[in-house]
Parts: structure tokens; C-alpha cells; sequence
């Protein structure tokens, strides 16, 4: 028979309190258990959580598995840092489950909107300005008034001849 320490609600419609129980795994939430450990009352400023250290651990070191808002309360009052102590084993196998990183759910219309949007916003922005990959050194268009520059040679020119005048 595997047994589960799990929560039992109890209470009237929207005033819940929960009895700390252990219980077979097979039976209902609010059904037939073993044991009562503890109490958890959520609405109390602060909230009451209230286990018996030794029937907890007991019942831990015996094989029966905590539900995940279990072992958070036994975190917080201090019973599950001495089982772990006892058998580190038990963290390992037992240890929270990693934290998935938050996706954003988007319908189709809206991935439709956003995948426009961004092709709308490359397109606008991309022909407005100038590509700055290369500095422009733009030189002036040789007019008739001045003359070229002549460019460096290693030989020198041959002169010349000079007209004249008549």
C-alpha cells in the first residue's frame, strides 16, 4: 500500500481549512485516511500551520510520499530539512521540479499581427536612411574651371611643348 501525506479540505463554500493527513494513494481527496498530522488554515493573517514534527517524519522515513503543497509547509515549519538530513537521499529523488520558462500563447491571428508588425517596422525603417556600412568620401565633380589633380607617378612626365606665340 503506498500512502500519500497530502491535504484534506474541510470547511464551508469559500472558508476553506485543511486537515494534514496521511492516507492511501488510491482514496479520495476528502475520503477515508490513516492519520491525522496536522492542520493548515490559508485564511488566517498569518496562516496557522500546524504539523507534529514526529508522526511527519515517522511517516516520511516509513515511505509515505508528500504532495508538493505539503512539502512546501513542511519547508516552512523546518520537518523537511531534518528528514533530508537524515536520508539525503530523499532530496534528490524528491527535489522541486525545475521551473519552466514562461511562453508566450498567442493565437494564430495574433502571431499573423505580431510577424506583420515587425515586417511593417524592418520595411519603414531599412529605405528611410542611408546604410552607414562605409564612410562616404564623396569627392567634388571636376569642374571646367579647375583642373585635375594629377596623379603621383613614379616616372617623371615627359615636358610639354609650349606653344608659340606668332
Amino acid at each position: 500500500m503506498s500512502t500519500r501525506i497530502r491535504l484534506r479540505r474541510m470547511g464551508s463554500n469559500k472558508r476553506p481549512f485543511y486537515r494534514v493527513v496521511v492516507a492511501d494513494q488510491r482514496s479520495p481527496r476528502d475520503g477515508r485516511f490513516i492519520e491525522i498530522i496536522g492542520k493548515y488554515h490559508p485564511l488566517n493573517d498569518p496562516s496557522v500551520i500546524e504539523i507534529d514534527e514526529a508522526r511527519a517524519l515517522h511517516w516520511l522515513l516509513v515511505g509515505a510520499q508528500p504532495s508538493n503543497q505539503v512539502r512546501n509547509l513542511m519547508t516552512k515549519v523546518g520537518i523537511w530539512e531534518k528528514f533530508v538530513a537524515e536520508r539525503p537521499s530523499a532530496a534528490i529523488v524528491q527535489g522541486p521540479k525545475e521551473e519552466r520558462p514562461a511562453r508566450p500563447k498567442l493565437s494564430k491571428k495574433a502571431q499573423a499581427k505580431a510577424a506583420e508588425a515587425a515586417k511593417n517596422s524592418e520595411v519603414a525603417a531599412a529605405p528611410t536612411a542611408p546604410a552607414p556600412e562605409e564612410p562616404a568620401l564623396e569627392e567634388p565633380a571636376p569642374s571646367e574651371d579647375v583642373p585635375a589633380a594629377k596623379p603621383e607617378a613614379d616616372e617623371p612626365e615627359p615636358a610639354a611643348e609650349e606653344p608659340t606665340e606668332a
